[in-house]
């Protein structure tokens, strides 16, 4: 009685999975879609980054993607040397040394 009761727990688990399998796999296609687009958009705003770390310093370059500033109003990246470039949602950047201190703000 019992092997019968589990094994048609597992059928209807299977047949669950099987009914929204359609749902998943297009759910699944466009975060893939979405994580391209989001690291071409990412590789874009690095470039200018790179850019104008070279004029600051032209050995230093970026090393992490951190994410979201504390402020939650723009992105940040921190480079070899330790400092810190945040990209705000207006478009300007601040570059500030391992200490807080603001090098540069445009």
């Amino acid at each position: 009685m019992e092997n019968l009761e589990e094994r048609d727990r597992e059928e209807t688990v299977e047949e669950m999975i099987e009914k929204g399998k359609e749902r998943r796999s297009r759910i699944v296609q466009e975060l893939f879609k979405l994580y391209e687009r989001e690291r071409e958009l990412e590789s874009a705003i690095e470039g200018e980054i790179t850019e104008i770390l070279k004029r600051l310093d032209e050995d230093d370059y970026i090393i992490q993607f951190v994410g979201t500033t504390l402020e939650d109003d723009g992105l940040e990246w921190w480079t070899d040397r330790g400092k810190e470039v945040c990209v705000r949602v207006n478009g300007s950047i601040e570059v500030r040394d391992r200490r807080g201190k603001p090098i540069l703000r445009v």
